[in-house]
Protein backbone atom coordinates (compact mmCIF):
# COMPACT_ATOMS: atom_id res chain seq x y z
CA UNK A 1 0.00 0.00 0.00
CA UNK A 2 1.22 3.27 -0.08
CA UNK A 3 0.70 7.04 -1.09
CA UNK A 4 -1.78 6.28 -3.24
CA UNK A 5 -4.11 3.86 -0.63
CA UNK A 6 -3.78 7.28 1.67
CA UNK A 7 -4.94 9.75 -0.95
CA UNK A 8 -7.58 7.34 -1.78
CA UNK A 9 -9.27 6.70 1.87
CA UNK A 10 -10.70 10.15 1.74
CA UNK A 11 -12.66 10.11 -1.65
CA UNK A 12 -13.91 6.76 -0.40
CA UNK A 13 -15.14 8.11 2.64
CA UNK A 14 -16.71 10.90 1.48
CA UNK A 15 -19.01 8.74 -1.35
CA UNK A 16 -19.85 5.67 1.27
CA UNK A 17 -20.94 8.57 4.02
CA UNK A 18 -22.86 10.28 1.33
CA UNK A 19 -24.66 7.03 0.55
CA UNK A 20 -25.08 6.21 3.90
CA UNK A 21 -26.85 9.52 4.83
CA UNK A 22 -28.80 9.38 1.87
CA UNK A 23 -30.21 5.17 2.94
CA UNK A 24 -30.95 7.13 6.60
CA UNK A 25 -32.77 9.96 4.50
CA UNK A 26 -35.16 7.56 2.59
CA UNK A 27 -35.84 4.82 5.16
CA UNK A 28 -39.07 6.13 6.14
CA UNK A 29 -40.44 6.93 2.84
CA UNK A 30 -39.62 3.29 1.72
CA UNK A 31 -42.25 0.89 1.56
CA UNK A 32 -41.81 -2.89 1.60
CA UNK A 33 -43.08 -2.58 -2.32
CA UNK A 34 -40.47 -0.21 -3.58
CA UNK A 35 -38.00 -2.53 -1.87
CA UNK A 36 -38.89 -5.57 -3.81
CA UNK A 37 -39.04 -3.77 -6.92
CA UNK A 38 -35.83 -2.27 -6.33
CA UNK A 39 -34.11 -5.70 -5.50
CA UNK A 40 -35.69 -6.97 -8.69
CA UNK A 41 -34.57 -4.48 -11.65
CA UNK A 42 -31.16 -4.86 -9.30
CA UNK A 43 -30.98 -8.30 -9.89
CA UNK A 44 -31.90 -8.30 -13.09
CA UNK A 45 -28.87 -5.43 -14.07
CA UNK A 46 -26.46 -7.73 -12.36
CA UNK A 47 -27.99 -10.73 -14.38
CA UNK A 48 -27.13 -8.69 -17.13
CA UNK A 49 -23.62 -7.84 -16.77
CA UNK A 50 -22.82 -11.44 -16.03
CA UNK A 51 -24.41 -12.29 -19.01
CA UNK A 52 -21.72 -9.96 -20.77
CA UNK A 53 -19.28 -11.55 -19.62
CA UNK A 54 -19.87 -14.89 -20.80
CA UNK A 55 -21.30 -12.92 -24.49
CA UNK A 56 -19.92 -9.49 -25.24
CA UNK A 57 -21.87 -6.59 -26.20
CA UNK A 58 -25.34 -8.41 -25.32
CA UNK A 59 -26.80 -6.09 -22.87
CA UNK A 60 -26.32 -2.40 -22.25
CA UNK A 61 -26.72 -2.32 -18.36
CA UNK A 62 -25.99 1.03 -18.48
CA UNK A 63 -28.80 1.83 -20.27
CA UNK A 64 -31.02 0.07 -17.85
CA UNK A 65 -30.23 2.30 -14.82
CA UNK A 66 -33.31 4.39 -15.16
CA UNK A 67 -35.18 1.57 -14.81
CA UNK A 68 -34.07 1.08 -10.99
CA UNK A 69 -36.01 4.87 -10.60
CA UNK A 70 -39.17 3.71 -12.56
CA UNK A 71 -39.44 0.83 -10.56
CA UNK A 72 -39.08 2.28 -7.07
CA UNK A 73 -41.95 5.28 -8.65
CA UNK A 74 -44.20 2.80 -9.88
CA UNK A 75 -44.12 1.20 -6.82
CA UNK A 76 -45.94 4.66 -5.19
CA UNK A 77 -48.10 5.00 -8.00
Amino acid sequence: MGRGCLFSALPVAVLQGSVTALATLLHPIMTQTALANLSLVGSALIFCVGVNLIWPRTFKPANMLPAVVIAVALAFA
